[in-house]
């Protein structure tokens, strides 16, 4: 054997197909349930059917968070021993199974999302499973609904829409689609209604999970996988959407469910059944079979019991207390022992082996990606309108930054000429370049995440990577941090009576806009790194905060400082701002002398900047320049932390 290795409640009574039948796919068939192909050699038609042989799953991991773990020894697991199934299209599967049994993995294996490694076959009506080849055959519903809380349910499937069909389809018939999803899956009625979220009321939870299931079905996918679909649903709505999943593969789609405690009226609608434990299967075959299988190992189950639950118990493992961990682990061996000398797996051996030997494969379908263009404006849109939608959060993101003015002008009133001002002065500045990332980092905290749980599920099918994503989010706040950056400024500018020029009124703005737009993205740096808000917040406001302090010179001259903190304030994007709008300040500037302060006096600004800032009024360029380059590199840096860090939350 060559071995492959590779990494609403209401439901209408009566529906249309959702997927047509085409002749290159179904042939006949009981009412759609045995999706076919025609192989032109031998003028048959045979089952299409996903064969698995000796599937094994290995991954190599650290326990625990990335950052304490790093040190520790890779420890290596087997997830998934020697898996042999055959999956006819046509059938609704379920995997059960107890936590850590290997369900999820499966289904990750085969959709391609495995992070370890993977050895065995894998074919689909007798040809050799890709990564490109799934990624376009198989839609993957993930146990958590990631959607946008502001979006109507009709709004979330148009805009997914966009994102997976080709750029050849129309307007038009991209709505068709959209309304054709909805209406199987029993969405028309809440179409127009609001996702809903933790803070907006929208709809139900099972709506919800439908929604998610609808976005996978815009791409008419021949496998769905669906992991634990039924999880936090009630069981009024889990029966109904597992009936409906039971019609999505009568009309020829092989629907593969991952369930942990399925209800005995669910365990009827399942066509075939595999049970797991310990990433070993314990039993495969029709569901209809279960019970007379393991009568036959002398383990009948009772006529009011699930049989379901009733060997769940009976596979699992007990560590309750050594004694029966053993013998639960024992029990599990024998069972496994008598599954791989059944008539059951050896049945399954045979039909896969039919599988692999078919002689004409069944062409590969080709899917045209929409273009970046049209990707990246469509998530852009997304965006925004997701935002528009919630007032406070977009009333913060434009008012939050001018909210802090009012504690500033109070606090210093209009700055006078005399020496006094001076300290007057360095206080504002140094408030003027502080202030800014703070209100950047309390606005992406509050909106950031459920964008990034979003791109997550997203990334995941493979429709944008995270350059889009974060290039998209940067145009996306571009407006709200030019809005705030310029009432902020004009305020405090004009106001407190700062140098009256135009120009320099125009630095002052750059500098904040720049320092405004550096909080965003170096939060969105850490968000990528941590999945806890909580903790990228303290992360990036602690950076910012030791930024200031070392790198400003308005607390502590840099000449006075360690010679190391002198060299570390180049790494710093507060030395650069700083110098901007003290020199842009003080410049030019004349103070008056008091008898009071004529032995120190400073009359002129110019002396101050040759004290405190030698050289800064000749730095102005580079220093815009230094301030341009840290936002290439926070935004090159938030890819990467997507890129590397953010690939364990995708898992």
């Amino acid at each position: 054997m060559e071995t492959r290795t590779f990494k609403n409640s209401g439901y209408p009574t009566e529906r249309t197909p959702l997927f047509p039948k085409t002749a290159e796919t179904e042939i006949g068939g009981n009412g759609g349930s045995s999706k076919k192909y025609y192989t032109a050699e031998t003028g048959s038609s045979e089952p299409v059917t996903l064969a698995l042989h000796n599937l094994c799953y290995t991954v190599r991991y650290r326990s625990g968070n990335w950052w304490t773990s790093c040190c520790r020894h890779k420890q290596v697991k087997r997830v998934l021993h020697d898996v042999t199934l055959a999956l006819p299209a046509g059938q609704l599967v379920g995997i059960i199974g107890s936590s850590g049994s290997g369900k999820t993995s499966l289904l990750d294996v085969i959709a391609f999302r495995s992070q370890g490694e993977v050895t065995g076959t894998m074919m689909y009506g007798g040809q050799p499973c890709t990564k490109r080849s799934m990624r376009q055959r198989v839609s993957y519903v993930i146990q958590a609904d990631r959607l946008l809380p502001n979006l109507t349910v009709r709004e979330t499937l148009t805009y997914t829409a966009y994102l997976k069909l080709p750029s050849s389809h129309s307007k038009r018939q991209i709505e068709d689609k959209v309304s054709s999803v909805l209406n199987h899956m029993g969405l028309m009625a809440v179409a127009d209604s609001r996702v809903g979220g933790a803070v907006v009321r929208g709809v139900s939870g099972g709506e919800k999970r439908r929604v998610t299931i609808a976005l996978q079905l815009l791409k008419d996918p021949d496998i769905l996988l669906m992991d634990e679909p039924t999880t936090g649903l009630d069981s009024f709505t889990a029966r109904h959407l597992v009936a409906s999943m039971q019609q999505l593969a009568r009309e020829g789609k092989l629907v593969i469910m991952s369930l942990h405690q399925p209800r005995s009226d669910i365990t009827r609608l399942l066509d075939m059944t595999t049970l797991m434990c310990q990433g070993h299967v314990m039993y495969f075959g029709p569901t209809s079979s279960l019970v007379p299988y393991f009568t036959g190992l002398g383990y009948p189950c009772s006529v009011f019991s699930n049989p379901l639950d009733v060997y769940m118990d009976l596979v699992g493992i007990d560590r309750r207390d050594p004694e029966r961990l053993e013998e639960t682990k024992q029990r599990m061996q024998e069972l496994l022992a008598a599954y791989q000398s059944s008539d059951l797996l050896a049945n399954t051996e045979e039909e896969v082996a039919e599988q692999l030997k078919l002689p004409s494969p069944i062409t590969t379908r080709r899917f045209k990606s929409p273009g970046w263009f049209r990707t990246f404006t469509t998530v852009v849109g997304r965006m925004n309108l997701n935002l528009a939608r919630d007032r406070l959060s977009c009333f913060n993101r434009v008012m939050m930054l001018p909210a802090f003015m009012p504690f500033l002008l109070a606090f210093l009133g209009r700055l006078q000429h005399n020496q006094r001002s001076i300290q007057d002065r360095i206080g504002l500045l140094y408030n003027s370049v502080q202030v800014p990332p703070y209100m950047a980092i309390m606005n992406n905290i509050a909106c950031f995440p459920a964008l990034r749980d979003h791109f997550y599920r997203e990334g995941l099918d493979g429709l944008y990577g995270c350059q889009t994503f974060l290039l998209a989010y940067t145009v996306h706040i571009l407006p709200f941090v030019a809005m705030a950056s310029i009432i902020f400024s004009s305020l405090i500018y004009w106001v407190a009576g700062m140098y009256p020029d135009v120009d320099r009124f125009g630095m002052f703005l750059a500098v904040v806009f720049q320092l405004h737009l550096a909080g965003e993205l170096l939060t969105a740096a850490t968000m990528g790194l941590f999945r806890n808000s909580q903790l990228a917040n303290t992360t990036t406001a602690l950076l910012f905060t030791a930024s200031g302090l070392i790198a400003s010179g308005f607390l502590r001259s840099l000449e006075n400082m360690q010679v190391y903190l002198q060299y570390l304030s180049w790494a710093s994007i507060h030395k650069y701002a700083s110098e901007i709008v003290v020199v842009n300040e003080f410049h030019n500037l004349n103070f008056t002398c008091d008898s009071q302060t004529q032995g120190s006096c400073i009359p002129y600004g110019d002396m101050y900047l040759s004290e405190s800032y030698p050289g800064a009024t000749d730095h102005l360029t580079r220093n815009f320049e230094c301030l341009v380059g840290w936002l290439v590199f926070f935004q090159i840096l938030s890819i990467l932390s997507f890129k590397v860090f953010g690939l364990k939350a995708l898992a």
